[in-house]
């Protein structure tokens, strides 16, 4: 054989192999060595909580439980879900899913790929788990490149609107272990609210108060509480459900149910459905699992209107929730959020008797009364465009801390497709 013939028969055994070993790698997740290697296709069951090799990021939070059967990880709170890195081209989860309080309302998640943020203005992230099935898997997210991917999905919902679990997760790659030093790199904001701080009607804007809140309108994500968040890049924890008090209604009370990982039970049948009770129903959360920087309070609109309300029993409840907050939490800094109300009112006097605000770490938040724009959200809560407002004025008062944004605030007519107006 002639040396030409040869050299052209080599060069074509090196064309096939470099082809091949292309498809190869178009259809294979990458071998880099170490622990940047796509394990698994689909997570479920103990390897969900896995902490020794862990695959999941859980946001918020949660504990591990086997309901029905079915061993899930329960996402009782708004702002409640996970984060993985994948290798693939899809992303799919199997959520258990109830509206706890039988409203009829659908649940509602939002997901972000890769370098996007929460909340999405893209109407294909939203995810909608409908209220007349208890199990259902989604496709979060399709059609991407064949390439190495983030996704984040949080709840929007809130705990009495959506009772939920992650059954599993899975991809037509592979799933990563997880980088625990950069999971644990970003600020952490803990909210302790009840509904304007969770953004209970909060996808309306109108001049008038004229349109009912639902779970199709509502979203945490939309909230001056996380938009402030977003701005510092932070993760979140709600501690958080509308028409809950500090003390009072003693059913109610956030102060009671704060050593507990939710507001609901996981047994839909327990009887406890939105109560103290049922939050006790709950594992106990345990508080170093999640150190926060900043603690957000807004609530206590819920006591003074109580027909049994006693100002002394509010006033020491704060305190005593303050005290209790900074001796688990001693370096995060606080905002009382409130709109000059009689509660705020009564929370800052008693903050200040006790000697708490002369101590500079939490200090007195005024943020814009529902309408100070114009505009109202559902039920005659704050608008999507007021809680950008009040949002922007809760940064002012962090930067006096020392903190520093890393990103604007979202910008109002960039949503206006998922606003009612």
């Amino acid at each position: 054989m002639s040396r030409t013939k040869l050299f052209k028969i080599s060069i074509l055994l090196m064309v096939f192999v470099l082809c091949f070993a292309l498809v190869a790698c178009d259809q294979d997740p990458p071998d880099v060595g170490g622990d940047d290697i796509p394990t698994t296709k689909k997570v479920a069951g103990d390897a969900l909580v896995d902490k020794t090799n862990p695959l999941v990021k859980w946001e918020g939070r949660h504990e591990f439980v086997t309901y029905k059967n079915y061993p899930m990880v329960m996402a009782y709170n708004t702002a409640t879900g996970f984060t993985v890195d994948f290798y693939g081209t899809e992303l799919k989860a199997t959520f258990f899913h109830q509206n706890s309080e039988n409203t009829g309302g659908n649940i509602y998640y939002q997901v972000a790929v890769d370098d996007e943020v929460l909340p999405t203005t893209n109407k294909e992230r939203v995810v909608c788990l409908p209220n007349d099935k208890m199990m259902v898997t989604v496709t979060l997210v399709k059609d991407l490149p064949q390439g190495k991917h983030k996704l984040t999905c949080l709840k929007t919902s809130e705990p009495a609107d959506a009772l939920t679990g992650i059954v599993d997760i899975s991809t037509d790659g592979g799933i990563y272990k997880r980088d625990l030093e950069a999971d644990n790199k970003n600020l952490k904001f803990m909210f302790v609210c009840a509904s304007g701080g969770s953004g209970y009607g909060s996808l309306v804007c109108v001049p008038q108060d004229t349109i009912k809140r639902s779970t199709a309108n509502s979203s945490s994500l939309h909230s001056f509480n996380y938009l402030t968040a977003r701005q510092f890049g932070a993760d979140v924890q709600y501690v958080a459900q509308a028409g809950w008090g500090v003390h009072f209604p003693t059913n109610k009370s956030i102060w009671q149910a704060f050593d507990h990982v939710g507001i609901l039970g996981y047994s839909p049948t327990s009887g406890y459905k939105n109560s103290v009770q049922g939050a006790k129903t709950t594992g106990k959360w345990d508080h170093s699992q999640w150190v926060p920087d900043v603690i957000i309070f807004n609530i206590g609109g819920n006591d003074t209107p109580q027909s049994n309300f006693k100002e002394a029993d509010y006033k020491n409840s704060v305190v005593e929730m303050v005290t209790r907050l900074h001796e688990l939490y001693p370096n995060a800094k606080m905002l009382w959020t409130h709109t000059d109300s009689k509660a705020g009112k009564l929370a800052l006097q008693a903050l200040t008797s006790a000697g708490i605000i002369a101590k500079g770490y939490i200090k007195s938040a005024v943020i814009p009364q529902v309408a100070d724009d114009g505009t109202y959200g559902a039920s005659d809560h704050h608008s999507f465009k007021s809680h950008i407002t009040a949002s922007d004025a809760l940064v002012k008062y962090l930067e006096t801390y020392g903190f520093a944004p890393i990103r604007p605030n979202v910008v109002f007519d960039d949503y206006k497709h998922f606003i009612t107006m």
